[in-house]
């Protein structure tokens, strides 16, 4: 293993560019070329793509032209670069694969310190690997570290991961080690999306406990109920809807708790509607650019005038202050004790910040705050999950977290295909998402995959394929989340609850890892050599485990 300290030198001051590496100095480049090898792209923010890219073709577009707004997702913040024939684009971890023989990039600068997100240019046509890193706004002196990367070779899947482990370490794990090793438990936002309210949700909570379900039958370390978007009286003004929860949330954590559940809401800090209250009493308080014009942070027609919303400056003090009062209203008065913290990459998004800074120092202070609390006022513990999280700036706060774009009822979407949108939410894009990062879990992420499904009504999923993707989520994955009624589960969905439960009981003490054979094509095997099998996501999705006679 070598570590690869870059320091500010011989580049121009402001070309993001910080040097080159020459794969000859790592592989025999006789044997091994980057125009031949399988191309893992890592992703900056928890959204992107991750898959490996097959030699000669391009990797899945971050861009998309119908609605602008979007890209701000998934393209490396303040990057002019985009993925080409000869161009493929990978951040924080990646890595070259030549059949069993891997070549791995960890940016390991924020394992000690803060330093800014890279960005790897994997350049085909010269056989080179450029290190770009996210530093607009900073101030360098000649011989300061700019980023630490460390590179090693590896002969298998499970000794990428055992590498891995040696580079981040454990440490991180410890604020959610009270949620075990497989945490497990319901949310709404996929069985009723943001049309909630305290009698539904109240509702599901007993229909969970009283009913034989999936996560009230099974095995698990910790139980989880989380309440998603749909409760707040709009982005940026994070109080109850009063037509929705009347009573606030004191009595239904009470509830929760009770019912041997840990309470769980979700919340997005860093984006705000700029027709809520919020935004109209402190103006100032949202992000704007060089121009004057707000900083877009994304798109939704559920919020924002015209469905765009926008970004807070984090720079400022009194909005640190303000996210702060608002994650201790959530935990030591509302009682929330796992915090789904949503939409974070805004975070990263440059403007004319009102201190005259990096946007990854901003970030860090900002993550670092609202994620302070590991404890309730009464010594509960607090755990967080990452969702749109830029990943290398994140791990050490939010060591659970998404690792891929948002599922879906249905293996595809149709419309978001139709506009190349590859941030999409799809059940098939979010399993390539999770299969791509599986060599992360447990190593640097306690990886979520996002739900599974079991219901029947209001569901295209066929059988095979809710049994792909639980069985994807059980392997590959360390939360286990569902979030269909309880209450109407009929017999095919308790026969598949029960299939599911016996197929994690079989595999839960094995360790399993992957090799990308093909675009849509896994192989996958356990460590201890009992178990082989096979991932195909193609015309005829289905996962496939035999022994090893």
């Amino acid at each position: 293993m070598k570590t690869y300290t870059v320091h500010q030198d011989y580049f121009a001051e402001k070309n993001s560019i910080i040097d080159v590496l020459h794969l000859s100095d790592f592989v025999d480049v006789q044997k091994y070329r980057i125009a031949n090898a399988c191309i893992n792209i890592g992703g900056w923010q928890s959204w992107n793509p991750c898959t490996e890219v097959m030699p000669g073709k391009v990797q899945p577009r971050l861009t998309c032209h119908v609605i602008k707004q979007w890209n701000s997702y998934l393209l490396f913040p303040q990057s002019e670069y985009k993925p080409s024939k000869n161009i493929v684009l990978g951040q924080f971890i990646s890595y070259l694969r030549w059949n069993n023989f891997y070549l791995v990039l960890a940016s390991a600068g924020n394992v000690n310190g803060t330093l800014p997100p890279v960005q790897y240019i994997f350049n085909r046509a010269e056989n080179t690997i450029s290190i770009e890193i996210c530093d607009k706004g900073n101030e360098w002196k000649t011989g300061d570290i700019t980023g630490r990367i460390e590179i090693f070779t590896a002969s298998s899947f499970f000794e990428c991961k055992e590498k891995l482990s040696s580079i981040f370490g454990n440490e991180h794990f410890k604020s959610v080690s009270f949620l075990g090793k497989r945490p497990a438990g319901w949310e709404s936002w996929y069985n009723h999306y943001a049309d909630i309210n305290e009698k539904l949700i109240n509702e599901d909570l007993r229909k969970l406990s009283s009913t034989d379900n999936i996560i009230s039958l099974g095995d698990y370390t910790s139980k989880i109920f989380q309440i998603d978007d749909g409760w707040e009286k709009a982005l940026g003004d994070w109080v109850t809807r009063k037509d929705r929860f009347p009573e606030n949330f004191k009595s239904i954590t009470v509830d929760i708790e009770t019912a041997g559940y840990i309470p769980g809401l979700w919340i997005a800090p860093f984006i705000i509607d700029s027709r809520s209250e919020t935004a109209s009493q402190h103006p100032e308080w949202l992000l704007h650019d060089e121009k004057g014009k707000l900083v877009p942070a994304g798109y939704n027609p559920l919020w924002g005038k015209d469905g765009t919303f926008y970004c807070l400056d984090l720079s400022r003090d009194e909005v640190i202050a303000h996210l702060d009062s608002i994650m201790d209203r959530i935990i030591n008065v509302w009682g929330f004790r796992y915090i789904k913290l949503d939409f974070l990459y805004a975070g990263m998004l440059w403007g004319n910040y009102s201190q005259k800074t990096a946007s990854y120092k901003i970030f860090a202070r900002a993550l670092k705050t609202i994620t302070s609390r590991t404890s309730t006022k009464d010594g509960s513990p607090v755990a967080y999950l990452g969702c749109g999280c830029p990943l290398e700036l994140s791990f050490k706060n939010l060591p659970l977290s998404r690792i891929g774009c948002d599922t879906y009822e249905k293996w595809k979407n149709p419309v978001m295909r139709l506009i190349k949108w590859n941030g999409r939410n799809e059940a098939y894009l979010n399993l390539k998402d999770t299969l791509g990062h599986a060599f992360w879990d447990n190593t640097v992420f306690m990886n979520d995959p996002d739900v599974l499904f079991i219901r029947e009504e209001n569901c295209e999923l066929d059988e095979k394929q809710k049994k792909l993707i639980a069985g994807v989520n059980i392997l590959f994955g360390s939360q286990f989340m569902y979030s269909d009624d309880p209450g109407n589960a009929g017999d095919k969905e308790r026969k598949l609850t029960h299939d599911i439960l016996e197929f994690t009981k079989k595999y839960q003490d094995e360790e399993f890892g992957i090799t990308q054979i093909a675009e849509d094509f896994y192989e996958i095997y356990s460590k201890s050599g009992k178990y082989k099998g096979s991932i195909d996501l193609g015309k005829k999705p289905e996962l496939i485990i035999s022994e090893v006679k």
